[in-house]
């Protein structure tokens, strides 16, 4: 008998020594028949059964039975009956099984912590036991992998396409960059999975559990995630546009600047969810109740909504905001924060912005949105339309920008305007009563049947202005310029007008308007220019006490600093005396430094010389003080 003859007959009888029942010998009998008629059932691979039996023919014919390589590595043989219980299959836990052929059948196989990176599977993996596995870069597209075990399996790059992965446990498995596109995992649990840059398009998660899985950057698109519980989900900037997601739970999910549109989220919840940025045009049956975070899209609202019925951002602090939808009508913006930010694009018509702080905002579309109380101070307010709006009383938009504004029938009661400019604004009817206009400049705005009784206009700019019948009653328009304005019609009647400026007005009637004395404003600068006169007489002869206190002292200061001066000077010269002597042997010790000495005498010298105050002379005290020491033989102090 030829050895590959002898080898496979021993691999056959290897095999039926493993199998347990008589049912499992029967199957594989059919498996060899399978293998004689040219399909591969089984593989042909025996493998030692906890203790190695290593294919002794093999190893005496020094020749492989399949192809060259080594088919009996360590490799279980066998296969399980159905319902069989998970790792009750053929036991290959820990194995490498990167360079063998694999059974057909390895359903409930033990494969815990198996190695089978980069292998194409084939066999059947229902009910496999895989925890712990090493699957990167393995392909398994069309794999039956059911009920398996997978927990903490490392799927890096696998190939998983159209694979099934119905209720298996992924729970804590790496499936970054894998490709499970269009594979089944209804009802399976993926909790605390990472699927980075994964692309699961197409692929099935009803009824699945994804609680904190992470889908960053990952192509999930077209995906079917209906009752899926998406709880703790990280999924920043993953596409997930056209994807079914009924009754979805995405509680406290990170969807910043993910991809939504065109997806039915009806019944999905968003509670706690971060919507930053997230994509949501198109999407149907959304409803966004307790999220977070400002989507960059929306779905278009209703043409008819009711104010108030669309985005609740009441509160909410706006301003870092990089992208806003383009359509926010009907939102509730209550005592939102907008200050500084660019609205240009967006809608907000019949929005509610009751005491909102949208000072220096950029705001265009504002058409019968409820203005009551808002801060819109510096804000550039070009186009908005107002006709109908009801910033009544307490509106503040000092020095806003109003160019091309249609105000129309707006009431802007008591808002505050000062310093606003108006341009070319449509202000026909608008209703100013008690408004604050100093300093306004209207240009060329339009105000005919215009209401500003009671305003306080000081200084406003109407010049080429048309205010045909408007009503100034009791407006306090003291230099302000009406030149070239149109005035037919226009009633002033209590007005205050000192100073005002008519020239060339059209039309201009000031009767019943009252302007103080001129004399009043002359009295009144003269007696403030001799009080500032006072005042500036005061300052100086202050200021020159101040100066000459200063020389004297200083002058004090340096006579006291030339007597300690030469007092320190007469120290220094004693101690060159006392060197001198010593060293002309008048009383020289043995214990004398000489180099300490002569140092001290010189920096004490050197000090007196350099010194600018009072501290700089007394410091050579010191240094004398160390060059007596020397010449006395102590210690430096």
């Amino acid at each position: 008998m030829s050895s590959p003859t002898r080898l496979l007959a021993g691999a056959v009888i290897l095999s039926a020594a493993l199998l347990p029942t008589p049912a499992a010998s029967a199957h594989t009998v059919q498996d060899t028949h399978a293998a004689q008629d040219g399909r591969t059932a089984w593989n042909t691979q025996a493998v030692q059964d906890g203790r190695t039996t290593r294919d002794t023919h093999a190893a005496r014919s020094g020749r492989t039975a399949r192809d060259g390589q080594t088919a009996w590595d360590d490799l279980a043989a066998g296969s399980a009956t159905a319902g069989c219980r998970p790792g009750s299959g053929p036991r290959l836990a820990g194995r490498d099984l990167t360079r063998v052929a694999l059974p057909a059948d390895l359903s409930c196989a033990d494969l815990r912590r198996a190695k089978l990176d980069g292998v194409l599977v084939r066999s059947l993996l229902t009910g496999a036991d895989l925890r712990g596995a090493s699957l990167k870069g393995t392909r398994l597209g069309n794999a039956e992998m059911a009920g398996a075990r997978l927990r903490g399996a490392d799927l890096t790059e696998a190939e998983l396409y159209y694979a099934n992965l119905r209720g298996a446990d992924l729970r804590e498995a790496t499936m970054d960059d894998s490709i499970p596109y269009n594979a089944h995992f209804e009802g399976a649990d993926l909790s605390g999975a990472t699927m980075v840059r994964a692309r699961t398009y197409s692929a099935q998660f009803d009824d699945a559990k994804l609680v904190g899985v992470d889908l960053t950057d990952a192509d999930a698109y077209g995906t079917d995630m209906r009752r899926a519980d998406l709880t703790g989900l990280k999924a920043s900037k993953a596409r997930m546009y056209e994807s079914t997601m009924i009754k979805t739970v995405f509680r406290d999910a990170d969807l910043r600047g993910a991809q939504l549109r065109g997806s039915v989220l009806d019944g999905a919840t968003f509670q706690g969810a971060d919507l930053g940025g997230a994509e949501l045009r198109d999407v149907t049956g959304a409803r966004l109740a307790g999220s977070k975070g400002v989507p960059k899209d929306l779905p278009a609202p209703d043409p008819a909504c009711e104010p108030g019925s669309g985005q609740k951002y009441a509160g909410w602090d706006l301003t870092s905001v990089a992208e806003f939808p383009r359509d926010l009508s009907c939102a509730d913006l209550t005592g939102a924060k907008l200050d500084g930010v660019d609205l240009g694009i967006v809608k907000l018509d019949r929005a509610i912005l009751r005491d909102v702080s949208a000072t220096g905002a950029t705001i265009r579309y504002l058409k019968g949105a409820d203005l009551r109380g808002a801060r819109l101070e510096r804000a550039k307010l070009g186009s908005v339309e107002l006709m109908g709006g009801r910033p009544d009383g307490r509106a503040r938009m000092a020095r806003a920008q109003l160019g091309s504004a249609k105000l129309a029938g707006a009431n802007l009661s008591k808002a505050d305007l000062s310093g606003a400019e108006f341009g070319s604004a449509d202000l026909t009817e608008a209703k100013l009563g008690g408004a604050d206009l100093r300093d306004a400049e209207f240009g060329s705005a339009r105000a005919d049947q215009a209401d500003f009784t009671g305003a306080r206009m000081e200084r406003a700019d109407l010049s080429s202005g048309k205010f045909q019948g408007a009503v100034f009653r009791g407006a306090t328009l003291t230099d302000a310029d009406l030149s070239y304005a149109e005035l037919r019609g226009a009633t002033f009647a209590d007005a205050e007008v000192t100073g005002m400026k008519t020239d060339y007005a059209k039309d201009a009637d000031l009767s019943g308007s009252s302007s103080r004395p001129a004399l009043g404003w002359v009295i009144f600068l003269s007696l403030a220019g001799l009080v500032a006169l006072w005042v500036l007489v005061r300052g100086v002869a202050r200021g020159r006490r101040r100066v000459k206190a200063a020389k004297l002292e200083a002058t004090s200061r340096a006579a006291h600093l030339e007597e300690v001066r030469r007092s320190q000077e007469e120290n220094v010269t004693r101690l060159g005396e006392e060197i001198d002597r010593l060293a002309d042997g008048e009383g020289a010790g043995g214990d004398v430094n000489w180099h300490r000495a002569l140092d001290a005498y010189d920096a004490a010298k050197k000090a007196l010389a350099d010194a600018r105050d009072i501290d700089d002379v007394k410091a050579v005290d010191i240094i004398v003080a160390r060059g007596r020491d020397a010449l006395r033989g102590r210690t430096a102090r």
